[in-house]
């Protein structure tokens, strides 16, 4: 949870672009800037939030804090089409219409339900088929294309994956070639494996992509995730992409803080706006039963 906080206040300032300077963001830290948190982390919290209060998924629940959260600080950075559906919700639409009714009635394919997918997986650990379901639940709310519920499930996938024992990538990778159904994922999975064999950042984000679309930036966190040395490297490496910089860094970052723990962020980074709110939030729905 730490480490969607961290990865989304780090790449939120330099979101969209696709060159980033490459003294960021250790010369922004010198200038004492202050990293507030997009809507990554704003939604994240929500998700967390409505999971630990309804003991489960409730849609309804999801859906209302979500608007409100949107209608409190709508500077955050929300899509203009995922407004879209919060603002429905707000004036009383039920919100799996609100949610279908997107983009002429296919729903969103963004990477909006991945982003914010991470607290699923602490709360239905260890068991993988729940983390499934609710992933594509959680997703649904705003993000009914199936390429958007499937980006929520990959992420949330690794993430399971990532709290067990001697993370191994190939394990995580066979599991998703059994599970993935969409063509447009399918085909970027195929290229994962090569990317990291290769190395090559510049070819992974030519490749995986770095957009806004979950089929353009799911696979390209993981990959900044696996290839990486630590928490640090992870982070870096997802704002270098460019792009969609805060959500790949958020979901990179949240993958390397479930494998690296809490110290392996830089102090510095610890100071980025709802760090610790997701600390707590983490513990409560990790530790929400006897594990």
């Amino acid at each position: 949870m730490a480490g969607i906080a961290v990865g989304d206040a780090l790449g939120f300032p330099v979101e969209g672009m696709e060159t980033v300077p490459g003294g960021y963001p250790d010369d922004a830290f010198r200038r004492l800037e202050k990293f507030d948190y997009s809507d990554d982390t704003a939604l994240s919290i929500a998700l967390a939030e409505s999971l630990l209060a309804c003991d489960g998924f409730d849609g309804s629940d999801m859906a209302r804090r979500f608007s409100e959260v949107w209608a409190r600080e709508p500077h955050r950075g929300y899509g203009a089409n995922v407004v879209k559906v919060f603002r429905s919700v707000g004036e009383g639409v039920d919100w799996k219409e609100a949610a279908e009714s997107q983009f002429g009635g296919s729903g969103s394919f963004g990477n909006g339900g991945a982003m914010r997918v991470v607290p699923v997986a602490l709360w239905a650990y260890p068991d993988l088929e729940e983390t499934v379901r609710l992933a594509t639940a959680t997703a649904s709310v705003t993000h009914a294309h199936p390429v958007g519920m499937e980006g929520a499930v990959i992420q949330a996938i690794a993430a399971h994956h990532v709290l067990g024992d001697g993370f191994e990538p190939g394990r995580l990778l066979e599991d998703l070639d059994q599970r993935i159904e969409t063509d447009r994922f399918r085909v970027k999975l195929e290229t994962v494996e090569l990317c990291l064999e290769r190395g090559d950042d510049q070819q992974a984000r030519q490749h995986l992509g770095n957009s806004v679309a979950a089929d353009g930036s799911v696979l390209t966190a993981l990959y900044c995730f696996s290839i990486a040395a630590d928490f640090d490297d992870t982070v870096r490496r997802a704002i270098r992409i460019g792009g969609d910089t805060d959500t790949i860094a958020a979901m990179a970052g949240a993958l390397a803080g479930a494998r690296y723990g809490l110290s392996a962020i830089p102090p510095d980074w610890r100071q980025v706006e709802g760090f610790d709110r997701m600390v707590e939030l983490g513990d409560a729905l990790y530790q929400r039963v006897d594990r």
